[in-house]
């Protein structure tokens, strides 16, 4: 298998067994067939060996995780799972090769299980003892009917060759458990090379072409109509097969533990401020560490002044504010008075060769009162009954990260970002309050950024025309052609309207004064008969001019005063 190098003894049992399985297919001689003994002691052999490894493997990641648990922990339980299925694999196939042996040579299977059992449950001490008989008995050297072709292959295949039989001890159940086991050891693999090679080694639904027309697939080619002895070798080499998984699987997971280890060729001081930016009263917090660290290696941090030509602190170092976890040490001191505040100090860490080595930094951060900025968009007031557009921002702080509000009143976004929509309802005053949201120590907090004052104001009256004069000289037809009373806000910035609601139209009709009322904002049928039949000169009042506004109050504006001319 791929990432295993084999030993010229292994290749010499690889030769030999090629070699007598073509000879099988000649039938050759009785002594000839048993030359298989050796090809399956050499694969015993390798297989005791590929365990030994294993184990020592094992060991390693046993040794790896009593160093550093949280490092080694995915991989060490992958590699202990990995183990279990081998384990479980090769004991079937061990425990298959004895039940053959028993069948076919005609055992007593009670006495023999009996002593399996009493092997498995033995201590350390009476285990091997056991094992050296059961090794006896299972030999194939040991084993009268190595030539028997009929009883491996009645068990294994059955009587049809074209329908393999299902169940225990049966080559379609051990060719389940090698399929379910390579995609099992794929599951724990990264490298496609190693994927392959699983995919190649157990590759069970390959065929082999055994004449020039005729082909014979995995099943056939190693359990049909062979002799005992050429099964039981087929078997321990698939043993082989599964240990070489083994070991490869374990030692690509040993390798990924390191694999992730940072590799490190400078090493530099760095300070990382949770913010630069600080209320009086709140706390300044920065990350202080060496570039790349080590959650494994604690460094000292010592915090003073630094001549950096000796990569060394002028007098003793202060470490007493500054809390260290895992390689990464965190100083925190209450922000005082106003201003930049410049500090420093050394990092020391241990070198793998057990050399203590001092790195400088330096770093600087801002003290300053909180800050506030509430910019009325139009005017230093709220108006009472309009949509006031206000900007609110906080230096330093993402407007989606303040909470304002406002009393005596609603607050809500506008269009752009920043700004927001303030209504009020009444009074003299307003506050605008404002709240923000700041991350420490990876969680949400949330500060009072201060406040800002409103005057509160009604918006002013409309002033009255109609035909676009408020006063002055005006023809009646000019009057008449115009036909209502308009409000217009002068020297207002906020677009809102006004409706008139009556107004009353007086004139002198012949010596008469005569006072017309109407509802609404338009001329009644006698104010535009009265304006038809007036003279020049006449002067004409528009008074009592009643109007409301978006607050729904009515107001009184004030009269126009005309004269036709």
């Amino acid at each position: 298998m791929a990432g295993g190098k084999e030993t010229p003894r292994q290749k010499m049992i690889g030769m030999m067994y090629l070699v007598l399985t073509a000879l099988l297919a000649l039938n050759v001689s009785k002594e000839i067939l048993n030359s298989f003994i050796l090809i399956n002691n050499g694969l015993v052999t390798t297989n005791t060996n590929f365990s030994n490894k294993n184990a020592a493997q094992m060991a390693a990641f046993d040794k790896e995780y009593a160093l550093n648990p949280k490092k080694v922990q995915k991989y060490y339980d992958d590699a202990k799972a990995v183990k279990a299925s081998a384990d479980s694999l090769v004991e079937h196939i061990e425990f298959l090769k004895h039940y053959l042996i028993i069948k076919t040579d005609g055992l007593d299977s009670t006495s023999i299980f009996a002593l399996r059992k009493q092997w498995q449950d033995a201590d350390d001490v009476n285990k091997p003892r056991f094992k050296v008989q059961l090794d006896s008995i299972f030999n194939l050297k040991n084993v009268n009917s190595k030539d028997n072709y009929d009883i491996a292959t009645n068990i294994m295949i059955g009587g049809e060759e074209a329908n393999p039989k299902t169940g225990k001890f049966t080559a379609q159940e051990i060719k389940g458990k090698l399929d379910y086991f390579r995609e099992r050891m794929k599951t724990f693999v990264k490298e496609p090379s190693l994927s392959a090679a699983l995919n190649a080694n157990f590759n069970t639904d390959t065929t082999y072409k055994i004449s020039e027309t005729e082909t014979e697939n995995w099943m056939l080619s190693n359990f049909y109509h062979i002799p005992l002895a050429a099964v039981v070798t087929n078997l321990s080499k698939i043993q082989t097969d599964v240990r070489n998984a083994e070991s490869d699987v374990i030692k690509h997971l040993f390798q990924n533990v390191s694999a992730e280890d940072f590799k490190f060729d400078k090493l530099e001081a760095r300070v990382i401020p949770q913010s630069n930016y600080v209320l009086v009263g709140e706390k300044y917090q920065a990350d202080v560490f060496v570039a790349a660290y080590s959650t494994t290696q604690n460094p000292s941090i010592l915090i003073g002044e630094v001549d950096t030509a000796k990569r060394a602190l002028i007098g003793r170092g202060d470490s007493s504010n500054v809390k260290i976890k895992d390689g990464v040490g965190r100083y925190e001191v209450p922000a005082g008075a106003e201003g930049i505040k410049k500090w420093g100090g050394i990092i020391q860490v241990v070198s793998p060769g057990g050399e203590i080595k001092s790195y400088p930094f330096r770093s600087e951060y801002m003290v300053a009162k909180p800050a506030l900025v509430v910019s009325p968009t139009k005017m230093n007031v709220l108006y009472i009954g309009v949509e006031n557009p206000v900007s609110i921002s906080v230096p330093g702080v993402p407007t989606e990260n303040l909470s304002p509000s406002l009393s005596g009143g609603t607050l809500r976004p506008g269009k752009e970002k920043g700004e927001f929509i303030a209504e009020v309802k009444g009074g003299s005053e307003a506050i605008v309050s404002v709240s923000a949201k700041f991350m420490v120590d990876g969680k949400a907090t949330t500060k009072n950024m201060g406040q800002f004052k409103f005057r509160v104001k009604r918006v002013p009256d409309p002033v009255a025309y109609i035909a676009n004069k408020k006063d002055g000289l005006v023809s009646a037809n000019e009057l008449i052609a115009a036909g209502a009373v308009i409000p217009k806000m002068e020297n207002f910035d906020f677009d809102l309207q006004f409706k008139i609601t009556s107004f009353d139209l007086s004139m002198n009709m012949q010596g008469d004064f005569i006072t017309k009322s109407t509802n609404g904002n338009r001329l009644s049928a006698e104010m535009a008969t009265m304006l038809k039949s007036a003279k020049k000169g006449t002067k004409i009042y528009i008074e009592e001019v009643k109007a409301v506004g978006p607050d729904g109050v009515p107001r009184k504006l004030a009269p126009l005063n005309l004269k036709l001319q």
